[in-house]
């Protein structure tokens, strides 16, 4: 039992001891009254209720877990917001199954609540969205769209102008990382900001009282955030990531997660992501991880296992590193919330030295999952290695473009696929089918036409003033919820490998990388891209006349399945701390092979074009470590892409990056 444990206990005793006396006087009062009703008698009686029900608060606090981070008043605060959101719930869950059970009828009514939202503007004159009367009407009059049919009048409101697409002045503009080409500015609305963080705060309420009913609400989280470069338009709206937070956010996450206010206020993410790490290391208590991205939950894993010493001895002397560029204002904030703790140091440092397979379950007994999307397949690497035993949970489905899509039905599932329900109260969604993502003008179907085992692009009409809006994602319905779709998330249209119009999507080529490097021996996954050969210098080999793609892998010693004293006997060295890093890793030219025999057998489409020698044999590339870790450095450094917002590309878009990767191979397969 910690000691905020014991002063609930003690503050519920004596609670109880005044309501207890007040209840005594007033009886003595009443029997002096003859039992008649006084001020005095009824001022008494209700402060003992409510004295009573503070005193059963503080002993249902005192029973919980609490994290060793909390102050007394952070421990009430978040105890009442967290359980106002789980009866806030009730009525979310009410009107979650109303839609469910009638898609198409919601749908009509959210399709009608934006047009008559916006149908004074001059967007909303142009498509005529006040004669608008269905959803059917609606695909007939407006055309599907992309980002450049917005981009001259969002340029507009940038500047100032007023009613060009939404009746209302966006409070921020979202800014994408452009993970699929150029970042855009989007207008983010009121509406979208607060279906955001409701979703958010139900799909927490959700998991920790349905999924995972042993954790407390009082065990804070590890939250990964930087704060992003300030931006603003030319008419001084705040333009960023969806995920950056304003004042009153901070405050509410310096609450509920280990970082204290004064990191969540830091713009470099290697001080950002050693502070959340240092303060999230302190409390054992723990409970759960939220990184939005695995990209990011990995990366900052990594940051661990490199720098974990100087953590540690932070922690047992309560310091803040001295090498950490941070500000003397944020230092001496920080450095104020840390005291000594040689015991949970010697405890860190022994769980750190038995190596990091499963690292997280051990220095964080009490950690019961992860919150974290899985758009790039690191969600398998965290589970296999730092993360082993943890289960990685997404919460919900969203976007830049659009809020909320869906909520997560599969509950965090140890190894389970990321299931989502649509969220049919704030977008509109229409439906491509895959075969006719390249025609030029593809029909759509409406949420009640699709069927399950199809795989579809995803077009939304929104909140944020999009309408028929081709963002990228490709889903596939996989059951019904009554009658609303169930999906998976696919891949991202914008990454598909196209030299013969086989349109290989990420999803099916991130399985065969996986299963590929499973059969090699003693590595693990770090990370992989891949190219078109077009993008090689001088169109690559010169000998081959038919197109291929081009794949970096980088790969590290497996540890999971060695003993400590192995472990041990590699010493404190990696990879690339060896003379020949190709020398700790027995990978032939053979296994590199593998991959375009696994790519054969899982797709007919590249097989048949293989047999005729249509597509050439891929390039296989075995990369130095530390190649992706520049290959990020440089991509944060020349996109509009955040910290928090990054995700590790797959797809290699420009000559410069494939040229990076080229400087950075150990191994190829010609």
């Amino acid at each position: 039992m910690s000691k905020l444990n014991i002063l609930f206990m003690t503050f519920s005793v004596v609670t109880l001891g005044i309501a207890t006396y007040l209840v005594s006087g007033m009886i003595g009062t009443i029997a002096g009254s003859n039992g008649k009703l006084t001020v005095q008698i009824v001022a008494s009686g209700s402060v003992s209720i409510v004295l009573l029900l503070i005193s059963a608060m503080f002993t249902h606090i005192a029973s919980l877990r609490i994290s060793t981070t909390h102050s007394v008043i952070s421990t009430i605060l978040v105890y009442l917001v967290m359980y106002a959101y789980q009866l806030k719930r009730i009525y979310t869950d009410k009107r979650l199954k109303q839609s469910w059970k009638n898609p198409r009828k919601f749908q009509e009514r959210t399709l009608q609540k934006l047009l008559a939202e916006n149908k004074d503007t001059e967007y909303g004159k142009r498509y005529d969205f006040g004669s608008t009367s269905s959803m059917a009407l609606f695909r007939e009059k407006h055309p599907l769209t992309t980002y450049e049919h917005y981009a001259g009048d969002i340029d507009r409101m940038t500047k100032g102008e007023c009613n060009v697409i939404l009746k209302r002045k966006p409070p921020r503009y979202g800014l994408t990382s452009g993970s699929t080409g150029k970042g855009k500015v989007i207008p983010i609305s009121k509406e979208s900001d607060v279906t955001l963080f409701e979703g958010i705060m139900y799909s927490m309420a959700v998991l920790r009282k349905d999924v995972f009913p042993q954790r407390s609400v009082l065990q804070k989280g590890l939250l990964f955030y930087t704060e992003p470069t300030p931006r603003v338009t030319p008419d001084g709206t705040s333009l960023g990531p969806v995920s950056r937070m304003d004042a009153d956010k901070k405050l509410f996450c310096a609450m509920v997660y280990s970082p204290p206010l004064a990191s969540l206020n830091e713009t470099d993410p290697v001080v950002a992501t050693y502070l959340d790490l240092l303060f999230s290391l302190k409390d054992r208590n723990l409970g759960y991880v939220m990184g939005r991205l695995t990209t990011a939950v990995f990366s900052a894993l990594r940051h661990l296992e490199k720098d974990w010493r100087k953590m540690v001895y932070d922690i047992e002397h309560g310091t803040i590193n001295k090498e950490l560029k941070v500000s003397e204002d944020a230092r001496t904030a920080l450095e104020a919330t840390m005291v000594p703790d040689k015991r949970r140091a010697d405890e860190l440092r022994h769980e750190f030295e038995k190596g990091f397979c499963g690292i997280m379950r051990r220095v964080w007994p009490y950690m019961h999952y992860i919150v974290a999307v899985d758009a790039t397949g690191y969600g398998d690497i965290l589970a296999e290695g730092y993360a082993k035993g943890i289960p990685i949970y997404s919460g919900f489905y969203s976007s830049t473009e659009l809020p909320i899509i869906g909520y997560e039905l599969n509950q965090g599932q140890l190894g389970g696929s990321h299931r989502y329900a649509f969220l049919l109260t704030s977008t509109v969604y229409e439906f491509i089918p895959e075969e006719d993502m390249f025609v030029q003008e593809p029909k759509t179907l409406f949420i009640d036409e699709i069927e399950v085992g199809k795989v579809y692009e995803l077009v939304g009409s929104c909140v944020n003033g999009l309408y028929r809006f081709r963002f990228g994602d490709v889903i596939k319905v996989v059951d019904f919820l009554d009658n609303c779709p169930v999906i998976e998330f696919q891949y991202r249209s914008g990454l598909v490998l196209n030299v013969r119009a086989e349109k290989m999507d990420s999803a099916t080529l991130h399985n065969v990388i996986t299963k590929v490097i499973s059969h090699w021996p003693k590595v693990t996954l770090v990370d992989y891209a891949c190219a078109e050969n077009c993008m090689l210098d001088g169109g690559g080999d010169q000998n081959e006349v038919n197109p291929y793609y081009v794949i970096f892998i980088e790969v590290d010693r497996d540890t999971c399945d060695q003993s400590i004293d192995e472990v041990d006997s590699a010493g404190d060295h990696g990879i690339d701390e060896v003379d020949s890093p190709r020398e700790l890793l027995d990978i032939s030219k053979q296994h590199l092979g593998m991959v375009d025999e696994v790519l054969c057998k899982t797709s007919f489409t590249y097989n048949s074009f293989r047999e005729k020698a249509e597509i050439a044999p891929p390039r296989v590339y075995l990369v130095k470590p530390g190649s992706f870790d520049k290959l990020n450095e440089f991509v944060m450094n020349n996109t509009t892409a955040s910290h928090n917002q990054f995700k590790n590309p797959r797809k290699l878009r420009s000559p410069e990056m494939v040229g990076l990767m080229m400087r950075n191979t150990i191994e190829c397969l010609e």
